[in-house]
């Protein structure tokens, strides 16, 4: 009885985990770029904003191909980490940048204030790496010109 049980419930879990295909899901990330395959070297086909309403096409390895409830022409490949199984919903209160990341990481204000007071940690380092981006476009010419894996399919297109 026990083991019959503790197999039920195993694949309650499991049923739960995983998206079904025509599901909502919400964008739970700023700026998230739509792939045309389940990889990061993939070139972009769009974007969705935070937020945005996807329905699941499908979902592969840790990728779940949407397609945006907004824009039905915007469809491909994004992060699995990026969606959110609740309604995220958008107010006219507005963060910056710095809040949001900080948010992000658990931080308020005050309590970076005392990170900052008790300790002799670089953020000004941390913060100016934050700020650093590095095109797609850019990253696909560096692996195309340094002959670089992508890992998705054993070449570098």
């Amino acid at each position: 009885m026990k083991k019959s049980f503790f197999i039920c419930s195993i694949l309650l879990v499991a049923s739960c985990a995983f998206a079904k295909v025509g599901d909502s899901r919400y964008v739970a990330v700023q700026g998230a770029e739509v792939k045309v395959k389940a990889s990061s070297f993939a070139k972009s086909t769009g974007s969705l904003k935070y937020a945005e309403e996807v329905e699941i096409v499908s979902e592969n390895n840790g990728w779940t191909e949407v397609m945006s409830k907004e824009n039905p022409k915007v469809k491909g490949w994004i992060s699995s980490s990026a969606l959110s199984k609740r309604k995220i919903v958008s107010s006219s209160f507005s963060a910056s940048a710095n809040e949001l990341a900080l948010a992000g990481k658990g931080f308020s204000d005050s309590i970076e204030g005392e990170y900052k007071k008790n300790s002799n940690t670089n953020y000004a380092a941390v913060d100016a790496m934050e700020k650093q981006s590095v095109k797609a476009s850019d990253v696909r010419k560096f692996m195309v010109d340094g002959m670089l894996n992508t890992g998705d399919t054993g070449t570098t297109k």
